[in-house]
């Protein structure tokens, strides 16, 4: 059993476990004691966190550097916080999240901004879509987001698909869900998903949030193409005609999912320049 931090953030190091709805979660911070403007980083989802997870405290500590006090929890049964996959549901990480932003309030923090990456841009919406923020939100910078709980799955389950295919098997995603729906726990790159958990998946409101059109919102998409992918696109001009969009694309490696570590200084520096502009007009 870890010991929890106090309900303290604004001494807290660099890191440590603060004491959440359900356990012991882990909450990597970088504070600037002289700043009022906090930063929660809401991060991907399993194996793409691990691949992210330099990159993320590498612009934390640049953001600090600027005045910011930068915040990124690993969920309950993700990374070092406490519990397993199988037992955490959506609605925890969504009352964690809440939980979080009301201590940073607590402590007096002026406003919120939020960097979200891929399965973060959904919880995200998700999060602005059912709760009024004790905060006011300043600023959203998304790394190469997901909108579409569907598409998100598809993608993580598709992992699955490929380790049994490299077994000389075969499953479906088809399948993979009857034997959740059958009450079956199913286990894909090392991580234990429930039936509860899959369900939980489901209850994602990750609709446009209203709030986006009072809110700065930058799209960082990462990808390999010359040309903008058509899905993205069409997203683009969505967001674009709800909210105060700023989009760019880098040709760089997928940074989420790349063998070794990947470099992302470009991403880094655009990241870091947004909120350098906020913070002049502070």
């Amino acid at each position: 059993m870890h010991t929890a931090l106090p309900l303290t953030l604004s001494g807290l190091p660099g890191s440590g476990f603060i004491r959440m709805n359900a356990g012991n979660n882990f909450l990597l911070t970088y504070s600037n004691a002289a700043g009022q403007n906090a930063i929660v980083v809401l991060p991907p989802f399993a194996e793409e966190m691990n691949k992210s997870r330099h990159l993320l405290s590498a612009v934390m500590r640049q953001l600090a550097a600027l005045g910011y006090s930068c915040f990124m929890p690993d969920h309950y049964g993700t990374g070092d916080s406490e519990g397993d996959l199988d037992q955490a549901s959506i609605g925890l990480w969504r009352a964690d999240l809440l939980q979080l932003i009301q201590l940073l309030a607590q402590q007096g923090y002026q406003s919120l901004s939020f960097i979200a990456v891929r399965f973060g841009t959904l919880q995200l919406f998700d999060l602005l879509n059912l709760h009024a923020l004790p905060l006011p939100v300043k600023q959203l910078v998304l790394w190469q987001p997901l909108f579409d709980v569907d598409k998100f799955w598809q993608q993580f389950v598709r992992i699955k698909v490929a380790e049994t295919m490299a077994t000389g098997n075969k499953v479906s995603q088809k399948e993979l869900e009857q034997q959740l729906q059958d009450g079956q726990q199913i286990e894909i790159a090392g991580y234990p998903l429930s039936p509860a958990f899959f369900a939980s998946l489901q209850t994602l409101q990750g609709a446009i949030p209203p709030l986006l059109a009072q809110t700065a919102v930058c799209w960082l998409e990462t990808s390999q193409l010359d040309n903008i992918a058509l899905p993205v696109q069409k997203m683009r001009d969505k967001l674009q005609q709800c909210c105060q969009l700023s989009f760019m694309q880098l040709k760089a490696e997928p940074y989420w999912q790349t063998t070794e570590l990947a470099n992302a200084e470009q991403l880094l520096a655009l990241t870091v320049k947004q909120f350098s502009g906020a913070a002049q007009h502070d």
